[in-house]
C-alpha cells in the first residue's frame, strides 16, 4: 500500500545541547483557543493572538508565568536528549494521532491488528451527551508539553504524508510497516475526524488545573526534619542548597552549574551518600527516602527543557 522513506538524524542539531555551549532556549508559545490571550512572562506582558503564538527566547534559570490570576514558577534548562517542546499557558486540549503506514503486500487481517496496538478510550462529547471513543489517540494538556514524553513525528503545522518511501530489501512474503504520529490541536483534530467520516457533533471537556496542581516534571520539597539520620540530613540539606543556588542563576552561569549537579561523579557522590546512614542511625530509612525524591526528580527532569519548582 505505501513505502517507507527514513531521513537519517543529524548527531548535531539545534534542538540538542552538549554539540555546543548555549544559555538560552527558544521555545513557541501556542494559543489554539479562539480569542486573544494576554500573560506575563517574568516581567514581560505578551498578547498572543487566537489560533496562533508567539517564539520566547528563554535564558536558562528560573522563570515565572502568569495568566488567569494564577502563576507558575518553572525551570528552563539544558536537555541531555531535548527534543521539541512548547508552552501550553490555556491547558487546551491536545492529540496525539496514530497512521500506521505499510508495504502493499499486507493482509487487511494484519493491518487490522497493527492498528488496534495504539487504540486507546477517549472521553468525548457527543451530540451534547458524554460519551467514549476507540481511536489510536493520546490526549495531552500540560502546560510544558514535551516530545520527549509523548512523542511525535508531524506538529500541528505539519499534515500526515499521504506516502512515505525508503528502499526496502524485504524476504519474499514479508511485509514492512512503521508506526506515524501527529500532533494536532483540538479543533484540527475535531475537523480531522469529521474529515475521516464522523457525522455526529463531537467535542471534548476542558477542565484546565490551577498550576499549584501540576505534578509532571516538578521538582519536590524535602522535608528535613524527616530525616532522622544526622550525617543524612546534614548532606540533604548541601544538597538542596546546591540546587536551591542553582535556581538563582541565569543563562550560561546556570548551564555550567546544571552540568555539574547532573554529572556522573554527582551522582555517584550521591549514591555513595547512603553509606552515610545505616539500619541503627535511621531504621526507618527517612534518609534514603527523601534522596529517592531527589535522585527520581533529576533523572526524570533530564530530558526535559522545562520543570515545575513550587514554593
Amino acid at each position: 500500500m505505501k513505502k517507507i522513506k527514513y531521513t537519517l538524524l543529524v548527531t548535531c542539531s539545534l534542538s540538542l545541547v552538549g554539540c555546543f555551549e548555549s544559555s538560552s532556549l527558544d521555545r513557541w508559545i501556542d494559543n489554539p483557543t479562539a480569542n486573544e490571550i494576554k500573560l506575563t512572562i517574568d516581567d514581560n506582558e505578551l498578547t498572543i493572538p487566537a489560533q496562533s503564538g508567539i517564539q520566547y527566547k528563554f535564558d536558562y534559570g528560573k522563570h515565572t508565568l502568569t495568566y488567569n490570576n494564577d502563576s507558575l514558577n518553572f525551570i528552563v534548562k539544558p536537555a541531555k536528549f531535548g527534543m521539541a517542546s512548547f508552552i501550553n499557558p490555556t491547558q487546551s486540549n491536545y492529540f496525539i494521532y496514530t497512521v500506521v503506514y505499510s508495504t502493499s503486500n499486507i493482509s487487511q487481517e494484519e493491518y487490522d491488528k497493527l492498528s488496534q496496538r495504539a487504540i486507546k478510550k477517549l472521553p468525548i462529547i457527543v451530540n451534547g451527551e458524554e460519551a467514549e471513543i476507540e481511536l489510536p489517540t493520546v490526549e495531552i494538556n500540560d502546560v510544558f508539553i514535551d516530545r520527549m514524553d509523548t512523542k511525535w513525528d508531524y506538529s500541528f503545522d505539519e499534515p500526515f504524508p499521504e506516502e512515505l518511501f525508503e528502499e526496502l530489501n524485504l524476504p519474499k512474503g514479508s511485509y514492512y510497516y512503521d508506526d506515524k504520529r501527529k500532533l494536532f490541536r483540538e479543533v484540527d483534530f475535531i475537523d480531522y475526524l469529521k474529515n475521516d467520516g464522523v457525522e455526529e457533533a463531537i467535542s471534548f471537556s476542558y477542565q484546565p488545573k490551577k498550576f499549584n496542581e501540576t505534578t509532571k516534571h516538578v521538582f519536590p520539597n524535602i522535608d528535613l526534619t524527616a530525616i532522622k539520620c544526622e550525617a543524612g540530613q546534614t548532606y540533604m540539606k548541601e544538597l538542596l542548597n546546591d540546587w536551591h543556588h542553582l535556581f538563582t542563576l541565569k543563562g550560561g552561569d546556570f548551564a555550567s552549574t546544571y552540568n555539574k549537579l547532573t554529572s556522573n561523579d554527582a551522582s555517584h557522590k550521591n549514591y555513595e551518600s547512603k553509606k552515610l546512614c545505616n539500619p541503627e542511625t535511621d531504621p526507618d530509612g527517612t534518609y534514603d527516602k527523601a534522596l529517592t525524591k531527589i535522585t527520581d526528580a533529576i533523572r526524570d527532569i533530564r530530558d526535559v527543557h522545562f520543570f515545575v519548582i513550587k514554593s
